[in-house]
């Protein structure tokens, strides 16, 4: 098998919040083979540096000349470097190369990553491909204040005409709006192409440069356009924030793993969904849970990666049970409808509970019993006291919240017995796909 090859060259954060450490991870992450040229190595944890150990220029140069005489690179992201010497050794070695130059100037905590501004001006911004400070760091090398969208394209622009950088793109995660812009100046046709976004109100955002500039220096290195690789590398970062990890006492690092670990989990709910069917179509008695407004399954990725609807599946259409007592599947299995169970299971997990399947069942009392016999907690809500004044669709909420606030807990077992306009139900919630199965198993083999 062969993969694309990239390049960092960046400095070790003992944290493993951002540098090289991540670097590597987001290089993986997006089937890029990452290799790696330290420039130094920093005593770093989520409150800061405490001291850095800058690579001597020999072994410097040693590294990156060992990694090119055997490696056919097709990218290269640069992060820290620190001194004049390393500058001149980077300029010597990959002027000509397709590179990515994060401009890490100042460290979270403010330590200053670059020593000699002025020569890194000279010898590092010249030879960049695509420049990606954020709006701090292109006020230093523009000179202009930025404070608006219209500081951030000037100084895009003047960036790029005074050290015929290609591509600049500023971040805007350091102006303070509800919703922020990266701006691209692409030089060759002088344009401006702008990814909004919403802002994230998370205190764990170490390492978002690192991990914006990587995305980017990988995509480029599969081929990908510049447009795209921006794009790419904005939804990786808005998603790597959001689940920022808490960890540490100070600021903690944020999360690309968090991109590939939430497809593979809603691989494995498919799967789940699948089997799921397997067993309702096996189980001649099944037809006996299903209740006239019929069936759904809603099953989510793990509670604690869970932030809306689109991370909870259900089939499209209900589990139904045909006049010859025949259960039918509604599939394919979908994310982000808002059905019942959906926005049940939804609530449930905002009330902290580790659900992650949750199903409607027809109403009968040895249905309960039986439950009770399982050992499920179990209890039942009266429809009647739903104000009548709800919105159309926030029944499942109600109920969560009516159950919470006078029980402090979600039981697993939730029925009423209906009211006017309202079938009787169970409501089945499980932390995972083998518990359901194995207790609806139990129900069908003992109800009468």
């Amino acid at each position: 098998m062969k993969k694309v090859v990239a390049l960092s060259v960046a400095g070790i954060d003992t944290g493993n919040g951002a540098g090289a450490e991540t670097d590597i991870k987001v290089y993986e992450i997006l089937g890029v083979h990452g290799t790696l040229v330290v420039s130094a190595i920093t005593a770093q944890n989520t409150r800061g540096i405490k001291d850095i150990l800058v690579i001597e220029r020999d072994f410097f140069q040693k590294q990156l000349e060992t990694v090119l005489e055997d490696f056919d690179i097709n990218n290269v992201k640069i992060g820290m470097i620190y001194n004049k010497e390393q500058y001149e050794v980077v300029k010597e070695y990959l002027e000509g190369k397709t590179i990515v130059t994060d401009p890490v100037i100042f460290a979270k905590d403010g330590t200053q990553l670059i020593k000699d501004l002025e020569d890194y001006k000279k010898y590092i911004l010249p030879i960049t491909t695509v420049l990606t400070p954020n709006a701090v760091e292109a006020s230093y090398f523009s000179g202009i204040n930025i404070k608006t969208l219209e500081d951030m394209k000037k100084s895009s622009k003047i960036i790029s005409n005074t050290y015929n950088i290609p591509y600049v793109i500023v971040k805007g995660g350091h102006i303070s709006t509800k919703y922020s812009f990266d701006i691209l100046y692409d030089a060759k046709k002088d344009f401006f192409y702008l990814v909004g976004y919403e802002r994230i109100n998370q205190k764990n955002t170490h390492g978002t440069g690192s991990v914006f500039s990587t995305v980017i220096s990988a995509e480029l290195a599969k081929g990908e356009k510049i447009y795209n690789a921006i794009r790419i590398a904005r939804d990786i970062l808005q998603t790597s924030i959001e689940y920022g990890l808490e960890i540490g006492k100070g600021i903690g690092p944020v999360d690309p793993l968090v991109y590939i670990e939430k497809n593979a989990y809603k691989y494995k709910v498919i799967e789940d969904m699948y089997k799921f069917a397997n067993f309702v179509e096996s189980t001649p008695s099944f037809y006996k849970l299903i209740p006239e407004v019929q069936s759904n399954l809603a099953h989510s990725i793990p509670s604690s990666y869970v932030k809306d609807l689109n991370d909870i599946a259900t089939f499209k259409n209900r589990i139904i049970r045909n006049w010859d007592n025949k259960v039918s599947i509604g599939f394919p299995v979908v994310f982000g409808k808002p059905t019942h169970t959906a926005r049940l299971l939804l609530a449930t997990i905002r009330k902290g509970e580790r659900a992650t399947v949750l199903i409607n069942l027809r109403y009968d009392e040895n249905t309960i019993k039986l439950l009770r016999l399982y050992g499920y907690d179990v209890i039942e809500i009266d429809r009647e006291k739903e104000p009548e004044h709800e919105i159309e669709g926030k029944s499942m909420q109600w109920i969560i919240d009516f159950i919470y606030e006078n029980y402090g807990k979600i039981p697993n077992v939730i029925f009423d017995k209906g009211m006017k306009g309202k079938e009787a139900m169970i409501r089945i919630w499980t932390e995972d796909i083998d518990t359901i199965i194995d207790t609806l198993n139990y129900i069908c083999k003992n109800l009468s």
